[in-house]
């Protein structure tokens, strides 16, 4: 997959860069006037900040970005992704968990780790200082919407370690690939003359060049690595869980982790929550006390402009900060008693953009709105063909706290809401749609790509590794095997009876009923009234007024109203916008493309870049002509 995912980026990468050339001059210039305030302002290492805390202070940590062996703190601006390219030093990191262990205000650790970007070194090292701030007496606490091998590995070390329950939990051993060029170099004439030292066998840098597969002598090299690293990190997991060194080999040659509660059955976990459960939780560990929550870098570094971490709106630590989930929630008036919020484009984990839900920007306009004292009601207008089965389960479970809050919740359907775009309207109060909405499609899909022929017969690449277990890794160069599409198929039966679940609850249906209208099939608006998936026919303004009057609301004014998620300023937009392509985009559609044709490859090249695999997504684009 990353191949090709490099293939796309070198190309939509190299199609900009004629387009960006004089945006460049004006970034250059920023980040040289951005560069001489930081080099005036910063203060050094963390270990020269004075941190601040308060009391009940929880320090929340993620490992989203890379953790480098040195913190940099200068305003290097990557213009391709647009965003800073400072980095955690592993010293600071772990000189800030000493400092956090003996601060009377830090109560505990709470790890929200999904993935961790480290070498194993590294790895044990950001462990060893986990594990050396839980030995000064303060617990620890570990939960995330899914995990990785190595989140697993690092969040082992908790006291209690939780998982959302439709997330996951990667434990399939590991696999080191080497990726072969020689058929692709002879398919293009192109030789290679290598020169080694004597009896240099064990030098492999040059194999992908001048040979197909593994010599014996780097299988030997790179399985011995292998097994190191694996008795490292099943040997972490082993103390850190209680699990015994043997199950967990049983566990990953069996893919034994395929649904949240395999993962608590095997007891990798102690159990479900959802984020909200979640920080109920940390709040028992207080005694019942409100906890601040407060990331490393806010920690370290509570004004950003001044000393450390002094660049521009970006700070040294940002990727610990955790902005998505930790934050103390705090009721602040919006400043209308109806909330409409826009739920439009596919659904994706994280922070959503233009075209598409993001998990975390939609789950935070509903939380927004739940807490605000002056709304009343909310109505979620949803035009979406569905996207990520979690994504959609997170910002569902937000639509439930809204109607435990007493908040009138009201859907109005616009285009599309179908598959996750369903899921994210079960659960509401009343739903309106128009007769020629596309809803239904209540089903869930993994879809895997896999390109054996192109890459290596058309192309002449070549693949070998060594592995820990028969089903490590998956890539684009072979199919699913038989155990692997075992266990994904399970994964997929179980989110699907979810799915059904969530459903049948908000319809007030039996199972039976809704899978009798489920399995995939999408329904207009009209036929959706007739079999109970929609409560009336109607425009988004009838959705409102019907929430208002369930309100108690005497009269709706504009100035009643409020529109969520906020809109992006201008140049946040434009910024936005050129780092995806939007220029490109109108170029093709100069060249004969429409702009809806444009929109639907988008769409299909985001689903297979997507991380999260099970999808509950329309199946197809309907386009009339």
């Amino acid at each position: 997959m990353s191949f090709l995912k490099n293939v796309a980026s070198s190309f939509v990468g190299s199609t900009l860069a004629f387009l960006i050339a004089g945006t460049i001059l004006i970034f250059v210039f920023i980040g040289a006037l951005v560069g001489g305030l930081v080099s005036a302002a910063a203060g050094g290492d963390a270990s020269e900040q004075e941190a601040v805390s308060k009391a009940n202070t929880v320090l929340t940590i993620d490992f989203s970005q890379p953790i480098s062996e040195r913190s940099t703190n200068d305003a290097n601006f990557d213009l391709t992704g647009f965003q800073s390219n400072s980095t955690m030093g592993l010293r600071d990191f772990t000189e800030v968990l000493q400092e956090a262990a003996e601060d009377e205000d830090v109560e505990g650790l709470y790890l929200n780790v999904e993935s961790v970007a480290a070498a194993p070194s590294t790895m044990a090292d950001l462990r060893d200082a986990l594990e050396a701030f839980k030995s000064s007496g303060k617990w620890v606490v570990g939960w995330a919407e899914s995990m990785s091998m190595g989140a697993l590995y690092l969040t082992s070390i908790a006291d209690e370690l939780y998982l959302h329950p439709n997330g996951g939990a990667d434990f399939a051993g590991m696999r080191l690939q080497t990726t072969y060029y020689k058929g692709m170099l002879e398919k293009l004439g192109v030789g290679m003359t290598v020169l080694r030292g004597p009896d240099n066998e064990y030098k492999s840098a040059v194999e992908p060049f001048t040979r197909k597969s593994m010599s014996a002598s780097n299988r030997e090299q790179l399985t011995a690595l292998l097994e190191d690293f694996w008795s490292e990190v099943r040997g972490g997991i082993a103390e850190g869980r209680g699990i015994s060194e043997e199950r967990l080999d049983e566990a990953a040659e069996s893919l034994a982790l395929r649904t949240a509660e395999d993962a608590v059955e095997w007891e990798f976990f102690d159990g479900l929550l959802y984020e909200d459960e979640l920080k109920e939780r940390i709040k028992e560990l207080l005694d019942g006390e409100d906890p601040v929550y407060v990331g490393l870098g806010e920690y370290i570094n509570p004004d950003p402009m001044e000393g450390f971490a002094a660049e521009f709106d970006f700070s040294i630590f940002e990727s610990m900060n955790d902005d998505s989930y930790g934050e103390s929630e705090e009721a602040e008036p919006l400043g209308g008693s109806l909330a409409v919020i826009y739920a439009t484009g596919g659904i994706e984990m994280g922070n959503g953009d233009n075209q598409t839900i993001g998990s975390v920007t939609l789950a935070e306009a509903i939380r927004e709105a739940r807490l605000a004292p002056d709304v009343e009601a909310v109505v979620l207008r949803v035009s979406s063909p569905g996207g990520s089965a979690l994504a959609s389960d997170i910002i569902w479970r937000e639509t439930e706290l809204l109607k435990e809050a007493g908040k009138t919740f009201v859907v109005s359907m616009g285009d599309y809401a179908a598959s996750g775009g369903y899921y994210i309207s079960a659960g509401a109060e009343k739903i309106f749609a128009s007769p020629n909405t596309i809803t239904g499609s209540i089903g869930v899909f993994g879809m895997l790509p896999y390109a054996q022929e192109l890459l290596e017969d058309k192309m002449g690449l070549a693949y070998d590794d060594v592995r820990t277990h028969s089903h490590a890794g998956v890539g684009l160069e072979a199919k699913l095997d038989d155990v692997q599409m075992e266990a994904i198929n399970e994964s997929i039966t179980d989110i699907y009876e979810e799915f059904i679940g969530v459903v049948a609850e908000g319809r007030g249906m039996t199972y039976e009923e809704v899978d009798a209208i489920a399995r995939g099939r999408v329904w207009t608006g009209q036929d959706a009234l007739e079999i109970g998936l929609v409560d009336e026919l109607g425009n988004l303004q009838d959705a409102m007024d019907a929430a208002a009057a369930m309100a108690g609301l005497d009269s709706l004014s504009e100035d009643d109203v409020v529109f969520l998620p906020e809109a992006k300023d201008p140049l946040e937009q434009f910024v936005e916008e050129l780092a995806g392509a939007e220029v490109l985009t109108d170029a093709l559609v100069q060249v004969g493309l429409s702009r809806q044709q444009l929109e639907h490859i988008v769409a299909v090249r985001r689903m297979l870049e997507s991380d999260d695999r099970i999808q509950a997504r329309l199946p197809y684009f309907i386009e009339i002509q």
